[in-house]
C-alpha cells in the first residue's frame, strides 16, 4: 500500500513540473526568429492610357500590290471610333497609282489605261477587335500599351474607269506611345473583281502600311 501511495505522489510531482502545464510569461516571450518578413518593392513606371478618348485619326504610308499592275506606293487616311475598349469602327480612304502590266511592258504597245484610269482610289467601312491587348516594356521604368487587332469590312474601289465593290480584311499591331499618339503596322487584302483582259476574275490586292495616329 505504501508503495502505491509513493507512486501516486511521484506521478503528481512529475505532472506539476511538466512544461505543458507551465504558464506562459509574456514578458519573457521572444518572437520566432524563423519568421521572414517579405520585402516587396513596387516598380513605378510611366504608362500611356487612352482614358476617355474615343477617336483616332491616322495618316498611313506603305505599299499596295495591285494585281497585274505591280507594287506601288500607297497613301491612306484612317479614322477610328472606339466603341468599347476592344471593339472599334474604322473608315479608310486610300489612293495609289497603278503601274504597267507585264503585257504592256513586253509588247511595248498601246497602254491599256489612261493616266486618270490608273488612279486606284478606295474607301472601306470596317469593324475591328483588339484580340491580344498587352504591354511592351522598353526599359525598367517605361512601358507602352499594345494591341494585336483584326478588322474587316466592305467598301468601294474606283479603278480603270469603274467602281468595284470591295471586301477587305486584315490584321495589325497598335503601339500607344502617348495618351494622344500611337503607331500601327497593318497588313490587309482588298478583294474585288476585274475584267480588263476580257475575262472577269477576282483579284487580291495586298497592302502593307505604317501609320501615325492622333487619339482624342
Amino acid at each position: 500500500m505504501e508503495i502505491g501511495f509513493r507512486g501516486l505522489f511521484l506521478s503528481l510531482a512529475l505532472l506539476a513540473g511538466s512544461p505543458v502545464f507551465a504558464a506562459s510569461d509574456p514578458a519573457t516571450d521572444e518572437p520566432d526568429s524563423a519568421l521572414i518578413e517579405p520585402k516587396v518593392e513596387r516598380i513605378e513606371f510611366d504608362e500611356a492610357r487612352i482614358d476617355a478618348r474615343d477617336y483616332e485619326v491616322a495618316l498611313t504610308l506603305g505599299y499596295l500590290s495591285i494585281e497585274d499592275f505591280g507594287v506601288q506606293p500607297l497613301l491612306e487616311i484612317r479614322m477610328n471610333y472606339f466603341i468599347t475598349e476592344n471593339i472599334f469602327a474604322e473608315l479608310r480612304l486610300g489612293q495609289a497609282t497603278a503601274g504597267k502590266t507585264s503585257f504592256e511592258v513586253l509588247t511595248a504597245g498601246a497602254p491599256l489605261l489612261t493616266d486618270d484610269e490608273r488612279d486606284y482610289r478606295y474607301y472601306s467601312l470596317n469593324i475591328g477587335y483588339h484580340l491580344l491587348p498587352g504591354e511592351a516594356f522598353v526599359t525598367r521604368n517605361v512601358t507602352y500599351n499594345t494591341a494585336f487587332y483584326l478588322s474587316g469590312g466592305i467598301g468601294n474601289t474606283d479603278f480603270a474607269g469603274s467602281d468595284r465593290f470591295t471586301i477587305n480584311y486584315g490584321a495589325g499591331y497598335r503601339f500607344l506611345l502617348k495618351d494622344w499618339l500611337d503607331i500601327s503596322l497593318d497588313f490587309r487584302n482588298n478583294v474585288h473583281d476585274m475584267d480588263l483582259f476580257g475575262e472577269l476574275k477576282t483579284t487580291n490586292n495586298l497592302q502593307f502600311t505604317l501609320g501615325f495616329g492622333l487619339v482624342f
